[in-house]
């Protein structure tokens, strides 16, 4: 990997998005109600992780090269429930059985925890957040109308570069609550395989850091990624916050 490259990998994994107040309180615990946040969560999150599949098939619809395309089929192959068994021997390791995972597509296993957080209303764009739908179309515009080396750093470097991070205060609040392992299976799977994501992209990204236009364009899809997500934890956040609070004193009077 180049100096380039892990340099802006290292960037955004000190970004704030992967340090935020809102992924330090979920770690610890330190929030008024962590099972009403993890709820809120799950409800407002499945709006952008429905999106995932749309989001990787538009990056590929950019790339010229061939292997680069088959690369990242290949991460839209196991976004669709598909593992290899190199991959499901890693699961094994870290407690995921593979008939919880096999052929079920990621947005599916999300689904699966949003109900059982208790969020059992069907899901209906009608009704989600703006705060949700901002975040989901600038990211989108960006990997729709950016350059090829755009749309690269903002699912690579400024997603897929993190995801096994930002997941594990998930996996640490999830595992002081009485949920089902199977129901909670989106999250350590992420922590223990989108390695191989990440360095699919990251290797895509070599060829467009060749020039300064492509390092350049690089870099700015990620800061656009990781500055959208912060945002929407900041929002999270207040929601934990304040919400909580509102929901338990409503219940009690």
């Amino acid at each position: 990997m180049s100096v380039f490259i892990n340099d802006l990998v290292e960037e955004s994994l000190n970004h704030r998005a992967v340090h935020h107040p809102y992924l330090r309180a979920l770690s610890d615990g330190d929030l008024p109600d962590t099972q009403w946040a993890l709820a809120d969560f799950a409800d407002h999150y499945y709006g952008y992780s429905l999106h995932f599949p749309r989001y990787l098939t538009t990056v590929i619809s950019k790339l010229e090269i061939p292997a680069h395309r088959g690369s990242l089929l290949e991460n839209l192959t196991e976004e669709s429930g598909v593992y290899g068994e190199e991959e499901y021997a890693e699961l094994a390791a870290v407690g995921v059985e593979r008939e919880w995972i096999e052929g079920v597509p990621h947005p599916q296993l999300f689904r699966r925890f949003r109900e059982a957080t208790g969020i059992t209303s069907p899901y209906s764009p009608d009704n989600e957040a703006i705060e949700l739908v901002c975040w989901r179309e600038s990211f989108l515009g960006t990997l729709t109308y950016g350059s090829a080396a755009e749309a690269l750093g903002a699912l690579g470097l400024g997603t897929e570069n993190i995801v096994s991070t930002i997941y594990v205060p998930f996996v640490k609040a999830l595992s002081r609550t009485d949920l089902n392992p199977r129901d909670t299976v989106f999250f350590p799977l992420h922590t223990a395989v989108d390695d191989h994501h990440q360095e699919a992209l990251e290797e895509i990204s070599l060829h467009f850091a060749a020039t300064p236009t492509g390092k350049g364009d690089l870099r700015r899809g990620m800061i656009k990624a990781l500055s959208l997500r912060s945002s929407f934890w900041d929002w999270m956040y207040e929601r934990a916050l304040t919400c909580a609070g509102a929901s338990r004193m409503e219940l009690v009077s």
